[in-house]
């Protein structure tokens, strides 16, 4: 697939090294969709979305430099033109090129949520109002361009065989895809109990990061790092998800059909 928007250069960050070579894009995506696409991938959803095509991917510098978060944030405002035009069934993959080595994974997580929140900080749309703003409640979703997302990620340093892979990487789910395929509570926890089963086949045990529930909040799963009972979700939410004002108005959005 072809990249979705260019590194936007900023002194002092990677970006400074310009686009990815597609070379390079390539090769990461084609590593992906084999790990994916692998019979013992536990994700149901990843490798649907990986074998029909519904999906966007683009190869970023590093993650958590200035320039790469400003252009996954630029991609991502691209997809939320795609969800409108397609709808919900479409993600956005994001992979980075470092770092290589993220100390344990407490670290990555914290680098996630550090990354969440300069996209956050980024945003100049209002929270998604179908999602809670609080990352303790299960309608939360991370919100940005005005779309709610749920986070997966990869990478090098995983614990979860499903969740290792060389190149950090970020996946912007709707959380509405799920529930366009399995709209009744027990077709959804069917595919869910479906994904565990595969899971636990592969790991010996199923991730105890992910909610047991429907009632149970997603945001402590977004990582994908182990986290204790009592772990706060550090990500910092303007009053009520609300940008501040600004001096000029933004362009009008382009409606959904």
């Amino acid at each position: 697939m072809k990249p979705l928007s260019g590194e936007t250069s900023l002194p002092g960050s990677a970006a400074d090294a310009g686009p990815v070579p597609d070379g390079v894009r390539r090769l990461v995506e084609a590593q992906l969709r084999a790990l994916v696409l692998d019979g013992p991938f536990p994700c149901l959803g990843a490798r649907s979305a990986f074998r029909v095509g519904s999906y966007l991917f683009n190869v970023h510098h590093e993650l958590g430099a200035a320039g790469s978060t400003r252009s996954l944030a630029a991609d991502l405002r691209h997809f939320r033109e795609v969800r409108r035009r397609m709808g919900d069934l479409y993600t956005y993959v994001g992979s980075f090129l470092e770092p290589r080595v993220v100390g344990d994974e407490r670290d990555w997580d914290r680098l996630v949520w550090g990354v969440l929140q300069d996209l956050h900080d980024l945003d100049d749309e209002p929270w998604d109002v179908r999602y809670s703003t609080d990352p303790g409640r299960a309608d939360f979703a991370f919100s940005f361009a005005g779309l709610g997302h749920l986070v997966v990620t990869l990478y090098p340093g995983a614990s979860r065989y499903a969740r290792r892979f060389a190149w950090p990487t970020l996946i912007f789910n709707p959380p509405e895809q799920d529930r366009a395929k399995f709209p009744s509570d027990e077709e959804f926890l069917r595919f869910q109990d479906k994904i565990r089963e595969r899971d636990a086949r592969l790991q010996g045990s199923v991730n105890p990061s992910l909610p047991d529930t429907l009632d149970d909040p997603q945001a402590p799963g977004f990582s994908g790092a182990p986290v204790d009972p009592d772990w706060n979700c550090p990500l910092q939410i303007r009053d009520g998800g609300v940008p501040a004002r600004r001096e000029t108005a933004p362009g009008p959005i382009p409606s959904d059909r």
